[in-house]
């Protein structure tokens, strides 16, 4: 063996890892002849993860001092393994052929309509389950207990000092032809006895096999199985005549038959061969104790007999498997629950329910759990197994101030003061005036039961504790509203807090994160609700109301100090009375100094601020300036626009935040404090253009374009600079939208009409007529009715002046 592993080390590993080793080994003195073939196979395997050739390998070798001779030996035994390799290839190919061509030639699983059988029979699933298959196995080893017949092929190698291998059919008499020994007889036999029979016969040719010291070897394997036909007949889903595998077994055989049907045992199936029942199968054996030593092998011609069921007991109720199983005749109640896997953690066990049919009528009967093993069962039995009821039979419940509150158990004599020890004791806030027990009558009605938790603590007096009893002692907190005060106004943090004994008014505004800076420390109300005494009395007072100064830093003033607080009261903190936010406006275009502005104060206009930019440029066209003044629409507004939406569906209300204030800005420059010199608020902009030139014509006109503005020029002129009005056009609406963001529409008396002016910049929009339904057939018919009716009026009253 140290030479083997020599030579590996010389070829491969000495110039990497092993080198001090393989320089302690004479590479003239290794016997190459003596590798064996997995021996080569390693040397292959390393020359391929080292990424050599094998003209590399060898030359290595021959570098290290191997002859020419070691070197033509070694390439010699690379080949055969490769050789060897590429026929073990072939020899799988050729397996896995023929393993196809046996599937081709078993039967298929008959397909089985499951839609209106009752699956609740225990073990139908077994064989018509998607999940499970008893498919017989093509290249699983074959047991040597298999029968030899004619139809398979035995393999038998020979390995060692002497090599040969051997494919042997058996023929139609059951023999085999091993050359140089002749027939040798193995039909009939099991792989085992032909094994050591064929063993005897290979030692006329191949002595070394019974020496003492072997160094010939022998193995005998099925290389090919046989096909075999069995009958599967009776009660099963698709009883006949199934080809299989000479290695299956009788759960084959049911499962292409889809195993037995709704009348079907699975407690007595037959297996008979050449007449005889060699075999009786339980499948409930190997579904409830796994014993595979029911599934027997079949041989050619085997038939499987499926009898009608024996007894069925129904199973229902707190069983960890429920349905319908089959039972022996000796069987018992207690079998049954076995088969079902006993009992779920919520079945009531004492008392099974019995449903028995006698051939009339029916019988119900009470079965302890005692006699479950003595109590048979019949066909059509049906077992009931209840549940548990929600009860506890010693246990007690103390919730509240307890340290421990929970379940315990009562045991007898309990008294409530150990009940609470117990719990550890009650808990400092306990109320000690009074303590509730819920306790269960006999008719399952409540009571009530109130004690004293001072003298049951100091063992004055004590209450004896039963079953299902649930013990209440509440927390003073809890007999009382949950106590709270809450600030309002000019604090960084105006919401609720709880209430603290102690607590002043400085003290919860530093909760609420101190004063904002508008807020006044002057300036703060209290409001306190009535006491209970005053809250007695009808009167129309609401509160008490207290003003106090706070110092804005809080510091502790023993003023302040002396009011407390009260659960419940309210703290209003109000704005200095001159305090405002800054208000920025904003101005672009055609000014000096654009940009944002803040107001210095409320009577501040848009000359003002025109003068704080230094003015308009030349290019300026103030006809045109338009100021935009922010809108804020409350929830409120929203909420009562959708209700005048709702009542009225021809509203419309615009989503802009900004509004148009139509103002001139040329009528406010020359006369500061007018009309349109308004006063400016926080978030009002002001945009003044440059000069424009262009008048827009669009809306119901032949060609919407944007005329050059003429000064003189009329309305309806700029409209023919648009090919006139269209067919739809409203011109008695014609209106004018001017820069600023104000409009002017059109005048009319009798036939006159009197069009708005147009400046430079502005926008003229015809309007499209209102479309007008034409009238219905039934409008014509009552309008006729009508003509006629005032025609037949006139012509009587026509007759009468006669």
């Amino acid at each position: 063996m140290k030479v083997k592993l020599c030579i590996l080390t010389v070829i491969i590993f000495s110039f990497i890892t092993l080198k001090p080793f393989a320089q302690n080994v004479d590479p003239k003195k290794v016997d190459v002849g003596a590798l064996t073939n997995s021996e080569v196979g390693r040397i292959v395997a390393e020359m391929n993860k080292r990424g050599m050739s094998e003209q590399e390998a060898l030359a290595l070798a021959r570098a290290r001092g191997m002859s020419e001779s070691q070197i033509r030996e070694l390439k010699l035994k690379i080949a055969d393994y490769k050789l060897k390799g590429d026929e073990k290839e072939k020899e799988s190919t050729k397996i896995d052929e023929e393993s196809d061509l046996l599937m081709d030639m078993t039967s298929p699983k008959a397909n089985i309509d499951t839609t209106e059988i009752d699956k609740r029979i225990f073990g139908f699933s077994f064989f018509n389950n998607k999940n499970l298959s008893f498919e017989p196995g093509i290249n699983s080893a074959v047991s040597p207990s298999y029968l030899i017949g004619s139809g398979d092929e035995l393999s038998v190698d020979v390995w060692g000092a002497s090599q040969q291998s051997y494919q042997l059919p058996v023929d139609r008499n059951g023999s085999i032809n091993i050359p140089n020994v002749g027939m040798i007889s193995v039909g009939g036999l099991s792989l085992g006895a032909a094994t050591n029979k064929i063993k005897s016969k290979l030692v006329l040719i191949y002595r070394d096999l019974e020496s003492n010291t072997p160094r010939t070897f022998a193995s005998v394997s099925i290389s090919e199985i046989k096909a075999i036909k069995v009958n599967v007949i009776g009660e099963v889903f698709a009883p006949g005549t199934y080809t299989l595998s000479g290695a299956s077994t009788i759960f084959n055989a049911l499962y292409l038959a889809g195993g037995p049907n709704t009348t079907g045992s699975f407690r007595e199936i037959k297996l008979l061969r050449d007449g005889n029942v060699i075999s009786k199968l339980d499948v409930y054996d190997y579904l409830i104790n796994g014993n595979s030593a029911v599934n027997v092998s079949l041989r050619n011609g085997d038939v499987i007999l499926v009898l009608p069921y024996i007894n069925r007991v129904i199973l229902e109720g707190e069983l960890k498997r429920i349905g319908l199983f089959e039972a022996k005749d000796a069987e018992t109640v207690d079998d049954m629950i076995k088969f079902a896997g006993g009992f779920t953690e919520d079945a009531y066990t004492h008392r099974l329910q019995l449903y028995r049919k006698t051939g009339r009528d029916m019988t119900f009967k009470d079965v302890l759990y005692s006699e479950a093993k003595t109590t048979k069962v019949n066909n059509g039995d049906s077992i009931f197994v209840g549940k548990i009821i929600q009860r506890y039979q010693n246990m007690a419940t103390i919730k509240g101030a307890v340290y421990r509150p929970g379940d315990y158990e009562v045991t007898e004599g309990l008294q409530l003061s150990e009940l609470i020890k117990r719990a550890d004791g009650i808990k400092k806030d306990a109320s000690l005036h009074r303590g509730l027990i819920t306790r269960v009558n006999d008719d399952m009605s409540l009571r009530s039961i109130a004690f004293d938790v001072n003298e049951v603590l100091n063992g004055t007096t004590d209450i004896l504790v039963k079953r299902d009893d649930v013990i209440s002692i509440s927390s003073i907190h809890d007999l009382r509203e949950f106590r709270t005060v809450r600030i309002f106004g000019e604090v960084q943090k105006p919401q609720e807090y709880d209430f603290k004994e102690g607590m002043t008014v400085a003290d919860l505004i530093y909760e609420a994160g101190g004063f904002l800076q508008s807020a006044s420390d002057a300036y703060i109300e209290v409001a306190r609700k009535l006491s209970v005494e005053e809250g007695s009395k009808v009167s129309s007072m609401l509160a008490h109301v207290i003003k106090i100064k706070v110092p804005r830093n809080l510091q502790l003033d023993p003023v302040e100090s002396a009011f407390e607080l009260q659960p419940f009261d309210q703290v209003f903190i109000r704005k200095l009375p001159g305090y405002t936010k800054p208000s920025i406006v904003k101005i672009t275009g055609e000014v000096a100094y654009a940009g944002e502005y803040s107001l210095a104060s409320t009577k501040e206009r848009v000359s003002d601020l025109i003068k704080r930019a230094g003015g308009i440029t030349p290019d300026a066209y103030p006809e045109g300036a338009m100021l935009t003044r922010r809108v804020r629409i409350s929830d409120k507004q929203k909420r009562l626009r959708d209700e005048l939406l709702q009542r009225d569906s021809t509203l419309v209300f615009t989503d802009l935040d900004f509004e148009v204030v139509g103002i001139s800005l040329r009528e406010a420059l020359e006369t500061p404090g007018s009309r349109d010199d308004v006063f400016l608020k926080d978030g009002d902009e002001l945009s003044v253009p440059k000069n424009i030139q262009t008048v827009k014509i669009s809306g119901e006109v032949l060609n919407p374009i944007s005329s050059n503005y003429i000064q003189g020029k009329t309305l309806k002129s700029y409209i023919w600079d648009g090919g006139g009005f269209g067919l739809q056009a409203e011109k008695g609406k014609v209106y004018v939208v001017y820069p600023n963001g104000s409009a002017a529409g059109t005048k009319g008396f009798l036939f006159f009409r009197n069009f708005p002016k147009v400046t430079p910049g502005s926008e003229i929009i015809v309007p499209l007529k209102p479309e007008r339904e034409g009238m219905s057939t039934q409008m014509w018919i009552s309008l006729g009715s009508a003509m006629a009716s005032i025609g037949l009026t006139i012509a009587t009253i026509a007759n009468m002046n006669r």
